[in-house]
């Protein structure tokens, strides 16, 4: 049986990029890892594929205990389609060297249909050309679809009792879109299987392409030529004018001359990397500690994002809280308190969540987040749901203040957080030495990612290494914003600088 060359993941790989399509069938080793995000969402979309499939239940997996033995559930999808089997899931067929797995395979009368599930809550192009493909290969391989369909998520659905499937879930016909496209998905595979034939690698400068639809995961690789400090890494520059610049020769951050187009942003980065000293307005640092008040509360708030809503009134992807950090500095100089909350997994954490922050916020004081916008929006929509506790959320909005401010208003730039106003990026520009890079959980989608977990995992030992991870993550979100304001105040005092 003929092998293949392409398949659904190469061939869009493939229309972003051919040196992208070469490199992944012939040098995979230098793939960039993959990040701790990027493998949650793969976790997430099987998830949801598993659960669309209830949608036409009694079906058969065709790629059942076959790993990567793709001639066997070729020939499998063969038998079952035979035997009459009405319903396959990851349908496997094989057509010009081209390999692909229909999520959902259905009998419909003498013909059939072919379904698609994603995670989304809505079509993009990437899903059309993925169907188009399908249906090429299915097409070419002797079975005349009746239709094909993506299923995705409905982002206008409310969970009410036990999980709905059929409102959960929308189904989209493409058969028109997938048709129109089937000329060109001939061309396009001719190309991409004569680019897989070569010998060398093509030809191919970076580009918006190395963005669109995805982030390239061989960037660290046609990238690493590159100088430190590229003009790709001035902030508030798009792509385009980027490229155009790097093109004319303006190659680092500190070749660029014009300052009149830029913005307030970028004229402190180039000013902050050409000096190499911290750009400082002690009038715009000074009020903003005006607008502070003892005790000050630094607060973090984490949340994760179901795909499906777990619990009465949830919607997709809607944000929950389950966990917050606090460092508490009763008076100047003082050594600040640590508190913590994590929920436990399983019911809905948002009741316990409000009533232990309301218990560690009570009082008077400035409650310090950096960028307040998840506070803010979380205290909101806790607001609407805990009525009774509205009076006092309402209070905790007033009293935020926003720690990113400073760095948003320019009142303080340093050279090293290379124009990003970020807390991972801004902790160790202004606090050497302090940074989540030893930390198990680096950022906060992988937090969102670690919680989720916790809902399936059932060994206690790791179960308690899980929490104790977000613990540590929580907590070095608030210190960090303890020390960042210490710098600050020091920048008002004249008192140095971080090196």
């Amino acid at each position: 049986m003929e092998k293949h060359l392409l398949s659904k993941t190469s061939y869009i790989r493939g229309l972003q990029c051919r040196k992208a399509l070469f490199l992944y069938r012939h040098y995979p080793q230098l793939r960039d890892p993959i990040s701790p995000e990027r493998q949650a969402q793969f976790s997430r979309g099987i998830d949801v594929g598993l659960l669309a499939r209830e949608l036409f239940p009694g079906g058969i997996d065709a790629t059942a205990g076959l790993v990567r033995k793709y001639d066997e559930a070729v020939e499998r999808t063969r038998a079952l389609m035979e035997e009459g089997t009405d319903v396959i899931y990851e349908a496997a067929f094989r057509h010009e060297g081209v390999l692909v797995f229909a999520d959902i395979l259905v009998r419909n009368g003498q013909s059939w249909r072919a379904y698609e599930v994603k995670s989304s809550l809505r079509v993009s192009n990437v899903h059309v050309n993925d169907a188009a493909l399908q249906y090429y290969v299915i097409n070419g391989s002797g079975l005349a679809l009746d239709d094909f369909s993506l299923v995705h998520v409905n982002p206008s659905y409310v969970r009410s009792g036990p999980l709905d499937l059929k409102n959960l879930f929308r189904t989209v016909s493409l058969r028109d879109d997938v048709l129109a496209q089937q000329e060109l998905i001939a061309q396009r595979v001719q190309e991409m299987k004569a680019v897989l034939g070569g010998q060398q690698i093509p030809e191919q400068a970076i580009g918006d392409h190395c963005f669109s639809p995805y982030p390239c995961d061989f960037m660290g690789q046609c990238w690493k030529p590159l100088p430190t400090d590229s003009i790709f890494g001035l902030t508030g520059l798009s792509r385009s004018e980027a490229f155009r610049l790097y093109s004319s020769g303006v190659q680092l951050i500190t070749d660029v001359q014009e300052m009149a187009e830029l913005n307030d942003m970028a004229r402190a980065q180039v000013h902050s990397m050409k000096t190499q000293s911290p750009l400082i307005n002690a009038e715009k640092l000074q009020a903003f500690f005006s607008s502070l008040h003892y005790p000050l509360l630094f607060l973090d708030v984490e949340t994760f994002m179901p795909a499906v809503p777990r619990y009465e009134g949830t919607k997709p992807f809607q944000h929950l809280p389950f966990q917050y950090s606090i460092h508490r500095i009763e008076t100047p100089g003082a050594e600040p308190q640590h508190f913590s909350f994590i929920a436990e997994p399983g019911a809905d954490p948002r009741k316990e969540f409000v009533e232990q922050l309301l218990n560690d916020t009570q009082g008077e004081g400035s409650i310090i987040a950096y960028d307040a916008t998840m506070e803010r929006s979380t205290f909101a929509s806790l607001k609407s749901l805990f009525p009774a506790h509205a009076p006092a959320l309402a209070g905790r909005i007033s009293r935020l203040r926003d720690l990113m401010q400073p760095f948003m208003e320019q009142a303080y730039h340093h050279a090293s957080m290379k124009g990003s106003v970020s807390l991972k990026n801004v902790l160790p520009a202004l606090v050497p030495g302090m940074s989540y890079d030893t930390l198990k959980i680096t950022n906060g989608s992988q937090a969102m990612s670690v919680y989720e977990r916790l809902h399936e995992e059932q060994d206690l030992f790791t179960m308690a290494e899980m929490k104790e991870a977000l613990h540590e993550y929580g907590r070095l979100d608030t210190l960090a914003m303890v020390e960042i304001l210490k710098v600050l105040e020091n920048a008002i005092r004249g008192e140095g600088s971080v090196g």
